[in-house]
């Protein structure tokens, strides 16, 4: 049985985050049938107030199976996050002209995702008027990871080609 306490909101958010992971990979019931952990233990590891936590072994197991899913990989770019970071994937595979053009295009779509949220928290109809609230930040820095981690893979293929230049 899981002890109950209260947790500090970091580890909350923490919980939050394989709770979303969960739910981005079918639910509780999926998870335990393709993982073997029992179904009350995963509900556990998701609530605020229990100190049940997730194994590293099961975050990857799901994490590995939501590949491209939204929020993907939800409990690495929460520990990324909490270490002042934001989790950057290495660019795969050749495209075209090593994939920059479509990193370029991504890029522009995460700039302008970055830029609706930071329009619309600001925007007089937004939750808080002029003020921007505290959910509307972490939306719009939510945006700002995906354009970190785009504009990094486009660092990442640019500098690629300055070092095959000086080879």
């Amino acid at each position: 049985m899981s002890r109950s306490l209260a947790l500090t909101p970091e580890q909350q958010s923490g919980k939050a985050s394989f709770k979303a992971l969960v739910k981005s990979f079918g639910g509780q019931d999926a998870a335990a049938e393709e993982t073997g952990v029992r179904r009350q233990k995963i509900s556990d590891m998701g609530l605020a107030n229990v100190a049940e936590s997730p194994t590293l072994d099961l975050i990857d197991a799901l994490e590995d199976r939501t590949v491209g899913m939204p929020g993907w990989p939800h409990v690495t770019s929460w520990l990324c996050r909490r270490r002042g970071g934001v989790f950057v994937p290495l660019p795969q595979g050749d495209d075209d002209a090593d994939g920059m053009m479509l990193t370029v295009a991504e890029l522009a779509g995460e700039l302008g995702d970055v830029s609706r949220a930071v329009s619309e928290a600001v925007a007089t109809t937004g939750d808080g008027g002029r003020d921007v609230t505290e959910q509307e930040a972490m939306a719009a820095l939510r945006e700002l990871d995906g354009l970190d981690r785009t504009s990094a893979q486009l660092r990442l293929k640019l500098s690629a080609k300055l070092k095959g230049a000086n080879a």
